[in-house]
């Protein structure tokens, strides 16, 4: 619980929260719920709770058991207590409550009476608690459908994993969903993206977006990957890496392909105007992330003086040390001017990335100072990165 403490003579504690709710403008972010190892560490969600619950819509989060699209990891004393607890006060704050049933493969469980029963039992569970969920995000039909049959005063929305890339596939799924996140490798075109959100409008649905995916665009192992998380199957890994196999974002920026992160799906926190009124949630991936508050801070302020790659969810700033991407350095018609937009589509390598990336790949002096340290970063530490006579960036053996 957020925690509510009477001082003598003080305030109470639930006034100063509905004070601190009306002065506080509500964004339409949503959050990702995460478990730190210690309840008090400074840095777990409930202190992050406690510090934007009130200019947070949503928070999003896994319950323990079931499958979702990312590993569970080790269980952690108390887990679903802990939960319970951070949800409680994200509820006291107003925030809606999206349960995730998110993975990308249930294997034998799928579409099963096992499955039903565990979901039921989720949603009586955090009913009992008084978090009956308002949104479940999924990638199953089948449990749209249960939902829809069981709990049908519940928005049941599309997973990005669905990879959602035009308006037909809207069509297929609005006798179940009621809400869809974007497909990551189409929402920079803003075309297409204000072609779908007109569908939505004109279709009584809602459109959403994941604005700080770190993972390369058009990802063909994104399936594959994803299966892996679902199922918490690293012990694959030995045996891929065993075979020289690695996931494409980790071979192309291990092999020295810093503009490929410029081809990437992400939103700046500068450029999130852009999309936002056409938007229902607006999803920050902090949910296994180095940074979460500073993720958090940076969208919520709309501008962020810092390394971008430190935003990013997988974070893959330990392949480009000792640069980092000033985010402050990009031209301010990247969304606008199309140079986001359709290139990485069918890249024909024409450079624009490249040029842009001369002005925004900083030599970062102390980058091992910072990369310990939540802070942001300070300017003063930049300067521009060394290059060949030819104007190709001299990476360090630690880049490639």
């Amino acid at each position: 619980m957020c925690g509510r403490e009477h001082g003598s003579g003080g305030t109470d504690s639930s006034v100063l929260l509905k004070m601190n709710t009306e002065t506080e403008k509500r964004t339409k972010f949503a959050v990702g719920h995460f478990l730190t190892k210690k309840p008090d560490d400074p840095q777990s969600f409930a202190e992050l709770a406690k510090r934007y619950a009130s200019r947070l819509r949503e928070v999003y989060f896994a319950w323990p058991g079931l499958l979702n699209g990312r590993p569970t990891g080790l269980r952690k004393e108390n887990e679903e207590e802990r939960i319970i607890s951070d949800l409680q006060c994200c509820r006291e704050h107003g925030m809606k409550l999206d349960l995730l049933a998110n993975a990308t493969c249930y294997g034998e469980k799928a579409c099963t009476a096992d499955q039903r029963h565990q979901l039921t039992g989720i949603v009586e569970r955090l009913a009992s608690a008084g978090l009956y969920p308002e949104i479940v995000t999924t990638t199953s039909p089948y449990i749209a459908k249960l939902f829809k049959v069981e709990f049908p005063d519940i928005e049941i929305r599309a997973s990005v994993s669905m990879r959602l890339r035009n308006t037909l596939a809207f069509e297929y799924l609005a006798p179940l969903f009621d809400s869809y996140y974007i497909c990551r490798d189409v929402q920079r075109d803003l075309p297409t993206f204000r072609g779908m959100a007109a569908w939505c409008r004109d279709h009584g649905k809602k459109l959403c977006m994941l604005v700080n995916s770190g993972c390369v665009r058009n990802c063909p192992w994104q399936v594959f990957h994803e299966t892996l998380h679902a199922h918490d199957f690293y012990g694959a890994l030995p045996e891929m890496y065993a075979q020289g196999l690695d996931f494409i974002c980790r071979t192309v920026f291990k092999s020295g392909h810093p503009a490929d992160f410029l081809r990437c799906s992400w939103i700046r926190p500068e450029d999130v105007h852009v999309f936002e009124p056409e938007l229902e949630s607006i999803k920050l991936s902090t949910r296994q992330v180095r940074y979460p508050f500073e993720i958090v801070e940076a969208y919520l302020s709309g501008t962020y003086d810092g390394n971008l790659l430190r935003l990013m969810d997988p974070y893959p700033g330990a392949f480009f040390r000792p640069y980092r991407i000033d985010n402050k350095s990009f031209p301010s018609d990247w969304v606008t001017g199309g140079i986001a937009a359709k290139c990485a589509e069918n890249c024909t390598h024409c450079g624009k990335c490249e040029e842009i990336l001369r002005n925004t790949l900083k030599y970062d002096v102390d980058y091992d100072v910072r990369a310990s340290s939540l802070s942001f970063t300070n300017n003063t530490y930049l300067k521009a990165p060394e290059r060949k006579p030819s104007g190709q960036l001299e990476l360090s053996p630690g880049f490639k």
